[in-house]
Formats: C-alpha cells, sequence, structure tokens
C-alpha cells in the first residue's frame, strides 16, 4: 500500500512522524511523507511536494530521500498528521475534502474539520462523562451561566484552543472572573468604547465555560478503528490544572481499567460514524474531556522512555485493517452513485 503522510514540515519529523514512518515501512508499505500547507491543483489533479524516505527518521530529524515538488497526488491512503497553517487553512482543507472523494484517508476530512474541537462533544461523548459545559460568542451569557450554576469554581478555554493555551480556572467571586470572559470573548465591550464597531468592525470570539472537575491524573487513552490499542497516564505539575504534557504534565506508562476502556469504546464506535479511525481521548474517568484527532500521540510514549513498545505495530495493523474495511465501504458507495 501507498500511504500518504501529511505533515508541516519534512525537514523536522517529530517524534510521532518518526515513529508512524518507520513502523510503516518495516511492514512494508511504500511510504510519502508530504508537506500539508503545499497542496495545490492544476486542472483536475491535485498537487504536493512529497519526500520518499530512504531510510528509517530519527525524532526531529529530517525525512531524507528524494524530493518531488509539486507531485501529482497518487496514495491509496492519506493520513493528516498536522493542520494546516492559519493563513491557508481554508484553502487546505478544501483540498483535502477534494482529495478525499476519491481517496480514503485514516480520519475523513469532514469529521476532522467537525469534531477536532470542543464545540460538537457532546455528538460522540454520552452525556454522563461530559462535565456540563456552554459555549458562546457574549461575556454577559457565559456569565449568567456562571451565576446560576451548581459550583462555585469553572473551566474557561477557547473551543479550537490547543496544548493548554488560554485554559483557565474560573471563580465565581474572583474579581478576575468578568475580565476573563470579556477577554477570552474579544474585548468586544472595551474595544468598541475605544474605537467604534463602525470601524473596528466584528471583534467576537467563541469561548466555553465548562464545570470544574477536580482531578490529579488523566489516561490518554488511543483508539483505532473502534478499539483500545494503548493508554498512559498524566500527572499534572503542580499547582497546575491542564494535563497538557507541553505544560509539564507527567507520563507513565499505565493500563486502562475495563471501565475506561467500555467508555473510550462507545466514544470510538461513534467516531467511526463519522469516518474517524485514529484517536487520543483524554479521560478522567468517569468524564471525557477532550477528543483529539490530528497527531494526537498515545503510541509514542514507550519510546519516549526507551522501552519496548507492544503496542505499535498491532495499533497500525489493525489501523490500517480498519481503514480497508472503510475503503471498501466508500467504493461501494461510490459504485452505487455511479
Amino acid at each position: 500500500m501507498k500511504i500518504l503522510l501529511l505533515i508541516e514540515d519534512a525537514a523536522r519529523a517529530d517524534i510521532s512522524h518518526a515513529v508512524y514512518i518507520t513502523m510503516l515501512r518495516r511492514l512494508g508499505h511504500a511510504v510519502l511523507v508530504g508537506d500539508v500547507n503545499s497542496l495545490g491543483w492544476s486542472d483536475r489533479e491535485l498537487t504536493v511536494t512529497t519526500v520518499e524516505p530512504a531510510a528509517d527518521v530519527t525524532p526531529f530529524g529530517p525525512v531524507t530521500g528524494p524530493v518531488v515538488r509539486d507531485a501529482v497526488v497518487e496514495a491509496d491512503l492519506v493520513w493528516v498528521l498536522n493542520q494546516p497553517h492559519t493563513r491557508l487553512r481554508t484553502d487546505v482543507w478544501q483540498l483535502l475534502w477534494r482529495l478525499n472523494q476519491r481517496v480514503p484517508f485514516v480520519n475523513d476530512v469532514v469529521g476532522l474539520m467537525m469534531l477536532n474541537n470542543k464545540n460538537n462533544l457532546p455528538l460522540i461523548v454520552p452525556a454522563e462523562h461530559l462535565p456540563r459545559s456552554l459555549g458562546s460568542a457574549s461575556h454577559e451569557v457565559l456569565a449568567a451561566h456562571v451565576e446560576r450554576g451548581e459550583r462555585d469554581r469553572f473551566i474557561l478555554k477557547r473551543p479550537n484552543g490547543g496544548c493548554g493555551a488560554d485554559v483557565f480556572v474560573l471563580s465565581r467571586a474572583d474579581s478576575n472572573a468578568k475580565a476573563l470572559l470579556q477577554s477570552l470573548t474579544g474585548n468586544q465591550h472595551a474595544l468598541g468604547a475605544m474605537t467604534g464597531r463602525q470601524l473596528t468592525g466584528l471583534q467576537a470570539d467563541m469561548a466555553i465555560v465548562q464545570e470544574f472537575v477536580p482531578h490529579r491524573t488523566e489516561k490518554r487513552i488511543t483508539v483505532c478503528g473502534g478499539r483500545v490499542v494503548a493508554s498512559n497516564e498524566k500527572r499534572l505539575a503542580a499547582h497546575e490544572h491542564r494535563g497538557n504534557v507541553s505544560q509539564q504534565a507527567r507520563m507513565r506508562l499505565a493500563e486502562a481499567t475495563s471501565a475506561e476502556v467500555e467508555l473510550a469504546e462507545t466514544v470510538a464506535r461513534r467516531l467511526l460514524d463519522y469516518g474517524i479511525r485514529f484517536a487520543g481521548l483524554d479521560v478522567s474517568y468517569p468524564y471525557v474531556f477532550e477528543v483529539n484527532l490530528v497527531n494526537p500521540g498515545g503510541l509514542i510514549e514507550p519510546t519516549q522512555l526507551g522501552v519496548p513498545d507492544p503496542y505499535l505495530e498491532p495499533a497500525l495493523r489493525r489501523l490500517l485493517d480498519s481503514c480497508a474495511v472503510g475503503r471498501g465501504a466508500e467504493e461501494a458507495s461510490c459504485s452505487v452513485r455511479r
């Protein structure tokens, strides 16, 4: 099988990219590494700059091999492992969707676009396993929710943020509460007072208020093709409420409990309905805090810790089998449409 991995920079593959490239090559697949931001088109053909790895890839090193610029995209499977740059994202997502009409993706483009955020978690996480939340671009609406909430503390965050950026603990009695709500929704009132809206235009940003769930550990549970294939535990740093490794959370290998597996596989089956075959779930049972779809890790931690990894090969085999099943269904659907 020829597999195209789309990353942001073939000159510097991160640890996930390196691990996947190396294992897929060892499994006998032809691997191409493409720059997701180089996608373009010529008449009816889509093009991308690619590198064909000539050897195994070292984490955070270059992908060495022949570079072909603006090559016509030819692949049996595409795996998007980085999101497009913000300046190009609208065009690149449109081209990815076009490519997905004829080539299977590990995670379908529409599912990636619509589910790799916090706005749509209610579609895939059962209500009893999702902390109560409200999203709005109005700080007044968010403030009213905080005032009538059953708890005194809340999490305030952006629906499309990542790596722990702009994630705050909000206390109803804190004098910062109103300022934080105004800040994350664009400071519309302050900007309007300083400069008329007829000059600044709409300045609103969406924000989410979520009930605060005290916890010191989270599990990152990896699912492939509807099943749990690996899990790790993240211990939050001291005096920290964010479970991101980028915010000094410490990772260790840990098995998921039977209850966690049941919950994760319930979410994974719902993800399959949207064409999502590979994801990382952030779980502090009984809650799912986030579902990560683009380069979520979860299969790289043994490599980071320098220990043998019993999960990677069977997980990737299962993932490719799941994609093959999905491809058969897509081809049948296409034949009906024709």
